[in-house]
């Protein structure tokens, strides 16, 4: 993406976002820089980084300005970080119509939040959508081609935190993000939830965003492209066990989305079989996090019986 900013005008909606930080590198404040230039306002919610990350932290706040801060002293998860950042950003004086949530390794287009306003603001229905994301590239995958033809925007499943717009009804209608969740699948949760309560999630075509995923290769397998991402044992303990949380609360409500999970997860273990290094403790990490899953177990080690967030919603 080129380096060039597209603030939002006076009369734009309110748009305050929500980032949260986890051990960032040298490259983050470039980001915020790229985040702070698009919104209103910006909450940033810091795990408890320490060490030369926190420099270059404090580099990315200085360097954006104006930047509200959490810091939190240990690491509380994605869920309830972003439920922070949020909740500071809805009590805060002045107007907030839409959150934008990222992750700290994302770099969003120049203009991606307004042109993703523009798509929800020519919306038929703008009382049944409540959540939009961008299409996402990912670093060191096969780049993105411009659509042709297409619609600007089109009905999804599920899209992923980073760069997602969030309209601060639904916080009201669907509460927050479940926080039993921890990390991984959050995303996909909140969405499905809204789906479920009626509400639509769709993916804005117009716009983009480059996202790291875990340490992403390219490689060739019977002649197709495929992405080993190398994240590490303890993710794929989240990641399985959450996966099993959804697919049993979900199982009624968002039976296509259930199915497709279970061909991905197939294909996740594929991959981590034929490339990934750490393949054998990253197995006994996903037969416990399927254990737990089954046992409805949740939270940051599996110590809390997993409620979900639906059962809550009024």
């Amino acid at each position: 993406f080129e380096m060039t900013f597209t603030p939002l005008s006076p009369a734009a909606p309110q748009v305050c976002a929500v980032v949260v930080t986890y051990f960032p590198d040298a490259g983050f404040a470039a980001r915020m820089e790229r985040i702070a230039a698009q919104v209103s306002r910006v909450v940033v919610v810091d795990n408890g980084t320490t060490g030369e990350a926190l420099g270059h932290l404090d580099r990315a706040l200085e360097a954006a300005g104006g930047v509200a801060v959490i810091r939190n002293p240990e690491n509380r998860g994605v869920a309830a970080a972003l439920n922070q950042g949020i909740r500071r950003a809805l009590e805060d004086d002045g107007r907030c119509d839409w959150i934008a949530t990222f992750d700290q390794d994302s770099m969003p287009a120049p203009d991606m939040v307004e042109r993703m306003l523009e798509v929800c603001r020519s919306h038929p229905d703008p009382d049944r959508l409540m959540l939009a994301g961008p299409r996402t590239a990912f670093v060191a995958s096969t780049p993105l081609q411009e659509p042709a033809d297409s619609p600007p925007w089109r009905e999804v499943t599920h899209v992923i935190t980073s760069g997602s717009l969030i309209c601060s009804r639904a916080f009201d209608r669907a509460g927050y993000f479940n926080e039993g969740l921890f990390i991984d699948y959050v995303d996909i949760e909140y969405c499905l939830r809204l789906r479920t309560l009626g509400y639509q999630v769709i993916e804005v075509q117009t716009t983009q965003i480059l996202h790291h995923m875990g340490h992403l290769e390219e490689q060739s397998l019977l002649g197709r492209r495929v992405h080993p991402t190398h994240h590490s044992p303890l993710r794929r303990y989240y990641q399985f066990r959450n996966a099993v949380l959804l697919d049993r609360q979900y199982r009624y409500s968002q039976p296509t989305w259930r199915w497709r999970n279970r061909i991905i997860l197939g294909k996740i273990l594929i991959l981590i079989l034929l490339y990934e290094r750490h393949r054998w403790q990253s197995l006994i990490q996903i037969l416990r996090g399927i254990g737990h899953g089954l046992a409805g177990r949740s939270g940051r080690d599996g110590e809390e019986r997993y409620v979900p967030d639906l059962l809550r919603v009024p």
